[in-house]
């Protein structure tokens, strides 16, 4: 899949180079270059699968090629098993007709860590095949 920038004078890249890039050089951000779909008979499917294959599906659609889709769906896998939740993102009733969902049950008991857990197993997977490294600095 291809990025653009919201600026529109930098130049489109594949997933993996946004990924690695960050911001575009033109100051814009990185986004698809068209959405992709999901169809109906695959939200019917996702109701019995458990939450790292859902996301794993819902995601490659923006990954492509980048990753080998068994390759992704393992680090995805490996990411969500650090969560001390079975259901990693439960939902808890907490009213008629009202519902919490818990976004916390991850290593570091942040909403972030739904994304950023992720993010780093990426990135190594990505500079290894390239056979590069890199300081994050967050």
């Amino acid at each position: 899949m291809l990025y653009v920038s919201t600026r529109g004078h930098a130049p489109n890249l594949e997933f993996e180079d946004v990924l690695l890039t960050g911001l575009a050089r033109d100051g814009g951000l990185y986004v698809p270059s068209h959405w992709p779909q999901i169809a109906p008979q695959d939200f019917i499917e996702f109701s019995s699968l458990d939450y790292a294959s859902v996301a794993a599906r819902v995601m490659a659609l923006f990954v492509g090629h980048s990753v080998p889709e068994s390759d992704f769906y393992t680090l995805v896998k490996d990411t969500y098993s650090g969560f001390d939740h079975p259901d990693i993102a439960p939902l808890r009733q907490i009213g008629e007709g009202e519902w919490l969902l818990e976004l916390f049950h991850g290593p570091t008991l942040a909403f972030k860590d739904f994304a950023l857990q992720l993010l780093g197993r990426l990135f190594d997977f990505a500079l290894a095949r390239r056979g590069e490294r890199r300081t994050v600095v967050v």
